[in-house]
C-alpha cells in the first residue's frame, strides 16, 4: 500500500461507509453515473466491494476503464442485472486536501474489505477462486426453492429443471454454456418438512426455524419456455440428474454460504468453498 499511516479522519469516515446502503447504477447503465467524485464500488450483491476506486468523476472514469476485462468477467458470473456500481461522494474541500484525503480512503478500504480485482497485476485474477485447492473450476449454480414447490419434478430419464425469472436469463445461459454443475437446495420450516417427507425424520431438526435440504444436482443443458394462459415460465433444465434428501444445515461452511449465496432463484456461487461439499455430495 502506498500509505501505511492513516489519519482519524480517514478511518472514522471509512468506518461510517456501509457499502450496502450507498446509491448506485447497474454496471450496463454506467453512463448515468453523475458527475461528481469520491469512490466507487463495483461488485454484485453477493460480492459488492469486487472491485474499489476513487474517480474525480464517476461519469467519466468508466471511460475505457483498465479493469473493463474484470467487469466483463463479473458481469459474466452474475448476469448484468445483478453488477452494480456503487458511489460514496467524496465531502467539499480544497483540492490540495481532497486528493491526498481520498487516496488514503481508498487505500484504506481495499486493504480492509474483500476485492477480488485491486491485488491483481492484470484486469483479471491469476486464478478465478483464492481459497482452497479446487476440483471444478467453471461455474457452478444453485436454486433456491420453497420445499415442494418451483422445481420440475424428477423424471425417469435423469432429467430435471427448475423455473427462473427472466432476469436470471443471462445466467442461465452461462449455465448452459459450460454445462455447470447446478443444484436444488429447498428450505422450508418443520411443518413444511413434515408435510413433504413423513418420514425418517430426525428430530433435533426442529431446533431450526428454517431447515435446508439438498434435493438436486444436474448438468445445465438446455433452456425450455413455457408460456400459459398469458403467463410466461422459463425452465433451466439439464441430464445427469441425480436425487437426493440431504440436510445442509449442521454442514461445516453452510450458514456463510446461505448468507452470502442462498437468494430466491438462480445463483451463482462459484466462489464459495462449500461449492466443493456440494460436488462431493452428489458424486
Amino acid at each position: 500500500m502506498k500509505y501505511k499511516f492513516y489519519t482519524s479522519q480517514v478511518i472514522a469516515t471509512a468506518n461510517r461507509i456501509d457499502v450496502t446502503k450507498l446509491p448506485w447504477v447497474l454496471h450496463i447503465d454506467k453512463k448515468s453515473l453523475p458527475t461528481f467524485g469520491g469512490i466507487y464500488f463495483v461488485g454484485s450483491d453477493q460480492e459488492p466491494t469486487a472491485y474499489i476506486g476513487q474517480a474525480g468523476c464517476f461519469k467519466t472514469r468508466f471511460i475505457g476503464h483498465h479493469r473493463k476485462n474484470a467487469f466483463e468477467q463479473l458481469v459474466n458470473e452474475y448476469g448484468k442485472e445483478c453488477v452494480k456500481v456503487r458511489y460514496w461522494q467524496a465531502p467539499l474541500m480544497p483540492k490540495c486536501e481532497l486528493v491526498p484525503f481520498l487516496s488514503q480512503l481508498e487505500s484504506y478500504l481495499i486493504e480492509n474489505s474483500k476485492t477480488r480485482y485491486n491485488h491483481t497485476a492484470n484486469s483479471l485474477p491469476k486464478t478465478p477462486f483464492a481459497s482452497r485447492q479446487r476440483t471444478y473450476y467453471h461455474p457452478i449454480y444453485v436454486q433456491l426453492n420453497k420445499l415442494g414447490k418451483y422445481y420440475v419434478p424428477k423424471s425417469s430419464d435423469r432429467t430435471a429443471g427448475f423455473y427462473f425469472s427472466l432476469q436470471k436469463i443471462h445466467m442461465a445461459e452461462n449455465a448452459i454454456k459450460y454445462h455447470s454443475p447446478t443444484f436444488i437446495i429447498s428450505s422450508g420450516t418443520w411443518k413444511d418438512v413434515l408435510y413433504e417427507y413423513e418420514n425418517n425424520l430426525d428430530s433435533k431438526w426442529k431446533e431450526y426455524s428454517t431447515l435446508y435440504f439438498l434435493e438436486v444436482r444436474f448438468q445445465a443443458r438446455w433452456i425450455n419456455y413455457v408460456g400459459q394462459g398469458g403467463i410466461e415460465n422459463y425452465v433451466l433444465s439439464g441430464d445427469q440428474a441425480t436425487f437426493h434428501r440431504i440436510f445442509l444445515n449442521e454442514r461445516p461452511g453452510f450458514k456463510e454460504f446461505s448468507i452470502k449465496y442462498l437468494r430466491t432463484g438462480l445463483t451463482n456461487c462459484s466462489k464459495s468453498d462449500f461449492c466443493e461439499t456440494l460436488l462431493g455430495l452428489t458424486n
